[in-house]
């Protein structure tokens, strides 16, 4: 069996690299950031409606008791 060269593999789209790199072009380094900024901002609007789902949740439940008393 043939032993391979230490290297690590492109965080992006898996072929190797030399160990120690993280990329295998700046192609892909930056297509990685794009993905990080998307996944970033998708968490960002998430939370965004969640917390805006709960306040008017909250909102609702208040009115409801409110009325009810």
């Amino acid at each position: 069996m043939a032993k391979l060269p230490e290297h690590s593999h492109c965080e992006n789209c898996g072929d190797p690299v030399p160990f120690g790199e993280h990329f295998c072009s700046d192609t892909c380094s930056e297509g990685y950031a794009k993905e990080e900024r998307d996944a970033k901002n998708k968490d960002l609007r998430f939370y965004g409606i969640l917390a805006g789902v709960i306040v008017i949740v909250a909102i609702a439940a208040y009115a409801v008791r409110t009325l009810m008393s």
